[in-house]
């Protein structure tokens, strides 16, 4: 198995949203939504180093409350908390303050916010495979899809639904299909710099429940996530 090198998670936090405004503040179980994330990279134990970057005071006030834990509070630059700021720079943004600080992450946690039902062993889980995989593919976790994409398809302007070549096969029938899921991705620092993106050519995936793949967008996302909280344990 492949040495992942010293880790460094990154879970990136901007205090806007226009769907769901503060939404990584948001009180969901009792807690900021992002303390889910926080606690989830604890709770992990990868014996990395788990930095929050945001441009919120706000947010990186609540990061603060778990510095005693080692993780690091990051304020961004104003120009990487846009709606045009890519996630790519965010990310390179963040590994630069912690090689200016005197450490040499070789591979990168990313854990978005907005998947407060990903779990320790979600992570540890993607990480596995990305060590199996001798730490050169990008590993993604994904999903299992509520309805084969053979149905997926687009209206006009006419109102008509192009795009679907109807079959007549059961949902069951179809192949098993996977979407990203966006709760975890570990990818090679080397290959965020070389390529300006998180996502290498070939990548791995990480399954994982859908009943836990919920990504925050909008208010019914989050009052699905208050409900799995309350009436789902896996």
């Amino acid at each position: 198995m492949a040495d992942t090198g010293e880790i460094l998670v990154v879970i990136p936090a901007r205090g806007g949203s226009k769907r769901l405004p503060r939404k990584n503040v948001l009180p969901l179980g009792g807690k900021p939504l992002i303390c889910w994330t926080i606690e989830a990279a604890l709770e992990a134990k990868l014996n990395a180093r788990i930095m929050v970057t945001s441009d919120d005071e706000e947010i990186l006030a609540i990061a603060r409350q778990y510095e005693s834990q080692g993780v690091i509070a990051y304020k961004r630059p104003g120009e990487l908390a846009t709606d045009t700021a890519s996630s790519a720079d965010v990310l390179i943004d963040a590994v630069q303050a912690e090689q200016g600080a005197g450490h040499d992450p070789k591979t990168l946690v990313l854990l978005q916010p907005t998947s407060p039902l990903r779990n320790a062993d979600d992570i540890r889980a993607a990480l596995s495979i990305y060590r199996e995989g001798g730490c050169e593919d990008t590993v993604v976790t994904v999903c299992e899809v509520d309805h084969p994409t053979a149905w997926v398809g687009t209206i006009s302007e006419g109102g008509l639904l192009e795009g679907i070549a109807p079959s007549g096969k059961r949902s069951q029938d179809y192949r098993k299909e996977y979407r990203l899921n966006g709760a975890v991705y570990v990818a090679s620092i080397s290959t965020l710099f070389k390529a300006n993106a998180v996502l290498t050519p070939q990548i791995r995936a990480s399954l994982m429940p859908k009943s836990r793949s919920t990504d925050i967008d909008d208010v019914n996302d989050f009052k699905y996530s208050e409900y799995s909280l309350k009436h789902y344990s896996d």
